[in-house]
C-alpha cells in the first residue's frame, strides 16, 4: 500500500464499528431517547429562562440529530471508498438510512417510518460524503495514464 492508501483499511474498520453501533441505537424495540427526553427539555427550558437560544426547540434538536447522526458515517465511507468509489458511499448511505427507518416497523407495532427522518438521515450522509470526499487521498492514476518517467521525457546529450 502507498501512504495514502493506509487510511483506508482504519476507515473500514472504524466504519463498520460505527455502523453496529448505530444499528444497535435504530433497531432496538423502544425509542432511544426516552431516558434524555427530559434532560433535553429541561435543558431547552433553562435556555429559554436565560435568554439563550429560545428558536431551538426539541423537535429542532430530533431533526438535527438525524443529520449530525449520519455525518460521519458519510465521512467514514467516502474515506474507505476512495474518491473514485465515492458514489458507491452516496448509495450505501441511502440503503442503510432506508434500512434504519423501514427494519423496526416489521418488529415494532406502532412504529411507522418517517418520511422527513429519511431525507434528515441522507441529507447528513450525503454532506458526510462531500467532506469525506475532500479528505480522502486523490486516487493514483491507472498505468495506463500515468506519465512516463522524465528519463524518456529529455532528448539525450551528446558529449
Amino acid at each position: 500500500m502507498t501512504p495514502p492508501d493506509r487510511g483506508r483499511p482504519w476507515a473500514l474498520f472504524v466504519l463498520a464499528v460505527y455502523a453496529t453501533l448505530g444499528a444497535i441505537v435504530a433497531l432496538v424495540p423502544r425509542p432511544i431517547d426516552r431516558g434524555f427526553t427530559p434532560w433535553v427539555r429541561g435543558t431547552l427550558a433553562f435556555l429559554r429562562e436565560h435568554g439563550l437560544a429560545g428558536w431551538i426547540t426539541y423537535d429542532l434538536v430530533e431533526y438535527a440529530s438525524h443529520v449530525v447522526l449520519f455525518v460521519p458515517f458519510g465521512i467514514l465511507a467516502a474515506v474507505a471508498f476512495g474518491r473514485r468509489l465515492a458514489w458507491l458511499a452516496v448509495l450505501l448511505a441511502l440503503g442503510v438510512s432506508a434500512l434504519v427507518e423501514f427494519a423496526p416497523s416489521l418488529w415494532i407495532e406502532d412504529h411507522s417510518p418517517s418520511p422527513v427522518d429519511l431525507l434528515l438521515n441522507i441529507i447528513g450522509a450525503v454532506g458526510g460524503v462531500v467532506v469525506g470526499y475532500w479528505a480522502a487521498p486523490p486516487s493514483r492514476p491507472s498505468r495506463s495514464r500515468r506519465r512516463p518517467s522524465r528519463l524518456l521525457d529529455s532528448p539525450p546529450r551528446l558529449r
